[in-house]
C-alpha cells in the first residue's frame, strides 16, 4: 500500500505550452527530482560537439506531450556552450514535464534527468610529446561526439475522476436549479483525471450561470482531494454567483450618423428579460456585420439594482461611411483587367448598404448594383437586392445580357452563414456553330458556407464549406427545367507551430441534372482551365469537345488543387502546388475520362493587406488539342 492516504490539490493552473493542459499541484505531494551529476566537463564544449535526447520509460500520446514542452528537444540545434548551461536547460525540462505528468493525472509522477559527457562515440587517444626520444605517449581521452541527456519518467497510476461537486457562494438566490456537478459539462465519474477537462468544465459552468441571469458569476477556487489507496480524484469547484439580475434600461454611446432607432431594432432584449450574455453577444454580433462600426463595446452596471434590474451600456465608434476602391489583375489566360468600386454604409441613416462596382477585362465587362439592408426583420438577417449587366466573349460563346435578384442572408450556426433568393437571368447567347438564341431563366438559388480559417486573405489553419443548389426553369430554344448543385471545401493545415509551412487543398464538385449539355444555353454548363480553376492551361480549355472540335461544356465537374505554402524571411513565401481535373458530358464525372493536370511553383511577398503573389504553370496531361505552354499569374491574396 502506497504512503499516505488522501492527498490535497490545492489548484489547476494552466501549464505553459500545452493547449489547455493544466497543472493539479498536490500540495502533500513533494516530488524528488534527483539530476544525476554528470562527469567533469572534457575537451569540446557543448555546443561544438552538440547533444542527443532520449526519453526511457515513457511512450505514446504522453511523449509526445513531454516532447512538446521539452527545450531540450526543441532548442537542440543551438545547444549551451557549456555543461552547466545544458544542465539548467534539463533542470528547467524537468520542472515542466513534472507539471504535465500532473495535468494529465500522474500525481506521482517523477522525471530525472542524466547527462553523459561521453556520448555514444569512441573515445579518441591524444597524442603528446615525450621527452624520451621515439616514443609517442597516450594522453587523455578526446570525445568528439554529440553528449547524451537521458529523461527518465516514472509516471506511476493514472488517478481518475471520483466526485466533481459544485459549491455556490455570496448569493441569496436560491441554487436548487442550477448544476450541482460538473457530471452535465463534460466531466464523467470514472474518466482519468484530466486537468484541462476540469478548468474547460468550470468554464462552462460559468459562461450557462451568465447566460441564465447571473451576470457577475465568477470561479472562486477549488479544492481536489486525491486518495492514493484508490486512485480517486474529489474535486469541489467554488463559484462566487452573485445577485441574479434582468435586463434594465440601455443607454448608447458614440452615434454621430446612424440614428438610435437603427441600434434599438436590433437589440435582442427588452427591460425586464432575464439577463443573459448570449443576448449582447448576438447584439454586438449584428452591428459589427451592419459594417457601420469600427468598435462595438458593452458595459454593465457594477452591481445590480435595488429592484433586481442591471443598466447596460452600449459604446460605439462609426465608421466612415463612404469607401472607393480598385484593383488590376493580370493573366497569360484571361488577360488584363481592371476594377472599380464605390459603396455607401449608411445611405438612409439605418444601415443601407449601396455599392456600384465596375469590371472591365478582355474577356469580360460588367456593371453590377448592389442594395443591402442589414437588420431586415431579424437583428442578424440581411435584404440583398442586386442588378447586374454585361458582356463575356470566350473561345466557346458571347454573350450579353443581366440578372436581378433578391436575396435574405442569415447566420444559422456559429460560422455558419445560409442565403436563399430568387433570380431572373436573360441573355442573349451567341455559342460557336450554333444560331443565336434568347435565354430567359428565373433560378432559386440555395447556399449554405462553413468559414473557419483563420484569415480572408492569407488563412493558414482552419478550413472553408460552401454548398449550393439552384433549380431554373424557362426558355432556351424551347421550355427548359434543370437543376444545377455544387460544393467546395477548402482546407489549411499549418505543419509547424509557427505557421511558417501551410499544406493547403482545395476541391470542388458541380453537377446538372434535368436537361441534356446541348438543351443548355453555354454560359450554364461547366468548364475548367484559368485561375481559381486548373492552372496551366486556358481559359474553358478543359471540356468535352464537340464535333467542330470546340469545347461543348459539361454537366459535370470535379477540380482539385494541392499546395504546399512556406513562408520565409518574414516577408517573402513560395508554393509549388499541383491541380486538376475534369469536366464529363454527364451529369456524375466520368473517371475513365483523362483527368487534366498541371504543376507550377507560386511566388509571394507578403504585405499589411495580403500577399502579393505570381504563379507560374504548366500542363503535365491534357485531355485537350491545345499545345502545352507555360502560363503565370498575378494574383492578391493566396490562390485559395
Amino acid at each position: 500500500m502506497r504512503a499516505g492516504r488522501h492527498l490535497v490539490a490545492a489548484m489547476l493552473a494552466a501549464t505553459p505550452r500545452i493547449a489547455p493542459a493544466v497543472v493539479v499541484v498536490i500540495a502533500f505531494l513533494t516530488m524528488t527530482l534527483v539530476p544525476v551529476e554528470a562527469a567533469r566537463q572534457g575537451p569540446g564544449l557543448v555546443a561544438e560537439r552538440g547533444y542527443v535526447v532520449r526519453f526511457d520509460g515513457v511512450s505514446g500520446d504522453l511523449l509526445g506531450r513531454l516532447e512538446g514542452v521539452s527545450q531540450l528537444v526543441s532548442r537542440r540545434d543551438t545547444p549551451p556552450q557549456s555543461i552547466g548551461g545544458l544542465r539548467r536547460r534539463a533542470q528547467a525540462d524537468i520542472e515542466r514535464m513534472t507539471r504535465v505528468l500532473q495535468s494529465r493525472g500522474y500525481f506521482e509522477g517523477a522525471a530525472t534527468y542524466q547527462i553523459d559527457i561521453k556520448g555514444e562515440t569512441p573515445p579518441q587517444p591524444v597524442e603528446t610529446a615525450s621527452a624520451d626520444a621515439g616514443q609517442t605517449p597516450v594522453g587523455p581521452q578526446s570525445y568528439a561526439g554529440p553528449m547524451s541527456v537521458v529523461v527518465s519518467i516514472a509516471p506511476g497510476p493514472q488517478f481518475f475522476v471520483g466526485t466533481s461537486l459544485v459549491e455556490y457562494r455570496d448569493t441569496d438566490t436560491s441554487t436548487a436549479a442550477l448544476p450541482a456537478t460538473l457530471l452535465a459539462l463534460g466531466v464523467t465519474e470514472g474518466a482519468p483525471a484530466i486537468a484541462a477537462d476540469i478548468l474547460a468544465a468550470e468554464k462552462e459552468l460559468l459562461v450557462q450561470l451568465r447566460q441564465s441571469g447571473f451576470p457577475f458569476a465568477k470561479a472562486a477556487g477549488r479544492t481536489a482531494l486525491a486518495n492514493v489507496e484508490t486512485d480517486r480524484l474529489d474535486v469541489t469547484t467554488r463559484v462566487q454567483l452573485g445577485d441574479k439580475a434582468q435586463f434594465g434600461p440601455l443607454t448608447v454611446k458614440g452615434l454621430e450618423r446612424v440614428e438610435r432607432s437603427y441600434v434599438d431594432e436590433r437589440a435582442t432584449f427588452t427591460p425586464g428579460d432575464e439577463y443573459d450574455s448570449q443576448k449582447l453577444s448576438d447584439m454586438r454580433v449584428a452591428l459589427v456585420r451592419s459594417g457601420l462600426f469600427n468598435a462595438v463595446r458593452f458595459d454593465t452596471a457594477e452591481q445590480v439594482s435595488a429592484d433586481g434590474s442591471l443598466p447596460i451600456t452600449l459604446t460605439v465608434a462609426e465608421r466612415p461611411p463612404r469607401t472607393v476602391g480598385g484593383g488590376a489583375s493580370y493573366s497569360s489566360t484571361e488577360g488584363f483587367g481592371i476594377n472599380a468600386l464605390w459603396e455607401h454604409r449608411n445611405l438612409l441613416g439605418e444601415g443601407q448598404h449601396l455599392r456600384f462596382e465596375l469590371r472591365l477585362a478582355e474577356i469580360e465587362q460588367e456593371a453590377d448594383a448592389r442594395y443591402r439592408v442589414s437588420g431586415f426583420r431579424r437583428p442578424l438577417q440581411v435584404l440583398e437586392l442586386g442588378a447586374l449587366t454585361g458582356r463575356e466573349t470566350t473561345d466557346v460563346y458571347d454573350r450579353v445580357g443581366g440578372t436581378l435578384s433578391a436575396a435574405v442572408e442569415r447566420p444559422l450556426w456559429p460560422r455558419w452563414t445560409g442565403r436563399a433568393g430568387v433570380l431572373l437571368d436573360v441573355a442573349e447567347i451567341d455559342e460557336v456553330g450554333e444560331p443565336t438564341d434568347i435565354s430567359t431563366l428565373v433560378g432559386i438559388p440555395l447556399t449554405a458556407s462553413y468559414d473557419g480559417a483563420n484569415d480572408a486573405l492569407d488563412p493558414t489553419s482552419g478550413y472553408r464549406l460552401s454548398l449550393g443548389a439552384t433549380p431554373y426553369t424557362g426558355q432556351y430554344e424551347d421550355f427548359l427545367a434543370f437543376h444545377l448543385a455544387d460544393a467546395e471545401l477548402r482546407t489549411y493545415l499549418p505543419l509547424n507551430d509557427s505557421k511558417s509551412l501551410v499544406f493547403a487543398t482545395r476541391a470542388k464538385f458541380g453537377s446538372i441534372v434535368g436537361a441534356q449539355t446541348d438543351e443548355l444555353p453555354a454560359d450554364k454548363r461547366f468548364y475548367a482551365g484559368g485561375a481559381g480553376s486548373i492552372r496551366g492551361f486556358e481559359f474553358q480549355e478543359i471540356a468535352p469537345l464537340g464535333s467542330d472540335g470546340t469545347q461543348d461544356g459539361g454537366r459535370s465537374l470535379l477540380e482539385f488543387s494541392n499546395e504546399l505554402r512556406w513562408r520565409f524571411l518574414d516577408d517573402f513565401g513560395i508554393a509549388p502546388f499541383v491541380d486538376g481535373g475534369t469536366v464529363s458530358d454527364a451529369s456524375f464525372p466520368d473517371f475513365e475520362e483523362e483527368f487534366a493536370w498541371s504543376g507550377g511553383l507560386g511566388f509571394r511577398y507578403y504585405t499589411s493587406f495580403g500577399p502579393l503573389g505570381v504563379d507560374l504553370a504548366y500542363p503535365i496531361t491534357t485531355p485537350s488539342d491545345e499545345d502545352a505552354s507555360l502560363k503565370f499569374y498575378v494574383t492578391l491574396g493566396q490562390a485559395f
